[in-house]
């Protein structure tokens, strides 16, 4: 028979408070076997592993419900991936604090930098030549044709490609997610673009000066040691797109809660 334990011996045994044990009794998540004559409660030595478990990924911070349903399956394999999704979870959390503990510890308030975490979206992208501050036209033009579609456009995007004086870029606008390719006027491509955290700069200079603004942010993110995982966006937002500021990717999301670093 499996000895059994008062909450004060239970406490001690598991190095768990009894605030603790009361807490996740109250939460369904570990319950005294029965109530002594005196109704205080008792507990078993197979409990101690289930105790020390529920304080392991409380620490971890995984939520109540989640460990709930870790502890109410019986499939191992389900299990497994309950963990994995876990793991892959941390992960994310603590690639987002050590990005933002190189920015705090970068020379940033003078440089108009900031951090920016962008959710998964979808893009249809175009190409187009011209000279640098003349794609307006353009780009208007080609949100208009997706409005007469009834597609609704949330931000538009630039990507330089080559040149100097007359510049080839990608443009694109972000649109629903669930929007049917069928739908789409003629387009280069779609992209899903993942979730990322970026390092952004407003600019607020003169188009024709763009490659400052490109210049001001590749050099902030070599000074700092950021390694980007794409390429710089224009990102264009308001009416008629006149709202701008500069994307460099750093830290890129797959899976729910899964980063990448290149």
């Amino acid at each position: 028979m499996s000895k059994l334990m008062t909450i004060q011996d239970f406490a001690e045994r598991t190095g768990i408070s009894k605030s603790a044990l009361r807490y996740y009794e109250s939460q369904n998540l570990l319950r005294s076997v029965s109530r002594d004559i005196s109704g205080y409660r008792v507990y078993s030595e197979d409990q101690v592993e289930v105790a020390k478990l529920i304080s392991s990924l409380r620490l971890a911070d995984i939520p109540i419900k989640n460990i709930q349903a870790y502890l109410e399956e019986s499939d191992e394999i389900t299990r497994q991936k309950m963990m994995d999704n876990w793991i892959q979870m941390i992960k994310g959390r603590l690639d987002i604090l050590n990005v933002s503990l190189r920015y705090l510890e970068s020379e940033n308030t003078s440089k108009n930098i900031y951090l920016l975490e962008k959710s998964a979206e979808k893009i249809i992208w175009f190409f187009a030549e011209s000279e640098i501050g003349e794609f307006r036209e353009i780009v208007n033009k080609k949100a208009k044709e997706l409005e007469q579609l009834n597609i609704q456009i949330k931000n538009c995007y630039l990507k330089y490609i080559s040149g100097k004086d007359v510049i080839k870029v990608q443009f694109g606008f972000g649109i629903p997610l669930d929007i049917h390719p069928n739908k789409l006027i003629e387009t280069d491509f779609l992209e899903h673009m993942p979730a990322c955290i970026y390092i952004a700069m407003s600019f607020n200079d003169s188009i024709t000066k763009i490659q400052d603004g490109y210049c001001k942010l590749i050099n902030y993110a070599n000074e700092n040691n950021w390694v980007p995982t794409g390429s710089i966006l224009e990102w264009y937002r308001g009416n008629d797109f006149t709202n701008l500021d500069l994307l460099l990717p750093v830290t890129q999301f797959g899976k729910r809660g899964e980063t990448k670093n290149v």
